[in-house]
């Protein structure tokens, strides 16, 4: 089992080089190539949700369109503080409010908030990751199947010991 804690728990050396990307632009032109690329499931652990990125209303409209391509597509969502998040009007978890079967966000708990990197994981062969969230550098690596795995693996392990972000569900009356 991969400790969650690690972030380089069992690394094998054999990831292939990255694309190095700067800016926010690249970033997003590179996770809209992520999504498009994807199949089945999307992975993505962000601590703050960077609303430049993904709350752009091409990576909105893409991700929505994901969604509902396929009865077995699925969006994961980390995320640190939802309660931050719900307090600005947000494209993406307005989405999620919508597609909830399809679209799901948690809230990383407590003693897993010191990891700030951001990665968003391509039915587990693609990886878009920066080492913190609100860097501007960040990797690209268009096939890297064994990354992948090891970053869903770690992924899988938060995922399981958080909890829904109550705070960005859909409020119903």
């Amino acid at each position: 089992m991969v400790d969650a804690r690690d972030p380089d728990a069992g690394r094998t050396g054999l990831t292939p080089p990255a694309t190095a990307l700067y800016g926010h632009a690249e970033y997003t032109q590179t996770a809209l190539k992520l999504i498009t690329r994807t199949h089945l499931r999307l992975c993505l652990f962000s601590p703050e949700l960077d609303r430049r990125v993904w709350g752009h209303p091409g990576l909105v409209e893409l991700l929505r369109a994901f969604a509902l391509r396929s009865a077995h597509a699925e969006i994961r969502i980390l995320v640190h503080r939802p309660q931050r998040i719900a307090q600005a009007s947000h494209r993406l978890v307005e989405l999620a409010r919508r597609l909830p079967s399809r679209i799901r966000i948690r809230e990383v708990s407590e003693e897993r908030r010191s990891f700030l990197e951001e990665y968003v994981i391509g039915d587990e062969l693609a990886v878009l990751r920066k080492r913190r969230h609100d860097d501007a550098e960040a990797q690209w690596y268009d096939h890297a199947p064994m990354e992948a795995r090891r970053l869903r693996r770690r992924f899988d392990a938060l995922w399981d010991e958080s909890l829904p972000a109550r705070e960005l569900a859909e409020l119903r009356i």
